[in-house]
């Protein structure tokens, strides 16, 4: 005889009528004990899946941007290059660089950038309202208001319409005016 089975005739003898019931709950408890084992094997699985998910989601974006990047770098590769070497040709002085090269190399590179998302923000001695969000001053002493007109001196660059880089501006006077006419 099991020492289960004496337990219980031991329990039917002490407390009849309530050993049924007790039997009853111990078999409850033993299951929910079952069930709550179950149920933490059932986490810790479902967490090591989540972070091995994770892991595979991270290095899949930084391939994602590293191909972005490589893509990137040979749109713009060319005029680059060129650059580059007409710095280095600057520098080094073995040869005259004409201005409109170097300018010829830097509107490429610009409308390669554009393909990709990439603008610029406000054209240099353009007069604008002032915008917070689009410029900034390049004076500290200057404080434009939203909406007082301001010049556009240095530009601003965007990527995907979102301001990385907002446009220099300062405070127009009065004698830009006069220029223009």
């Amino acid at each position: 005889m099991s020492a289960m089975t004496k337990a219980t005739r031991v329990l039917r003898r002490l407390l009849p009528g309530r050993t049924d019931e007790t039997l009853r709950l111990r078999s409850e408890l033993r299951q929910a004990r079952l069930e709550i084992t179950e149920r933490d094997r059932t986490v810790e699985r479902l967490r090591a899946e989540l972070a091995r998910a994770r892991a595979g989601a991270e290095e899949g974006a930084r391939q994602r941007t590293r191909a972005d990047l490589e893509q990137l770098v040979t749109t713009i590769g060319s005029p680059l290059v060129q650059l580059s070497t007409q710095a280095h040709l600057h520098r080094s002085g073995t040869a005259q660089l004409r201005t409109g090269d170097v300018v010829e190399v830097g509107t490429r590179l610009l409308r390669l950038l554009r393909d990709v998302g990439v603008d610029t923000v406000g054209e240099p001695g353009a007069a604008q309202p002032f915008d917070p969000d689009l410029h900034e001053p390049l004076s500290a002493a200057v404080a434009p208001a939203p909406g007082e007109p301001v010049l556009v001196r240095v530009v601003g660059l965007s990527c995907d319409g979102r301001i990385v880089r907002k446009a220099g501006v300062d405070v127009r006077d009065g004698s830009d005016d006069k220029e223009e006419h």
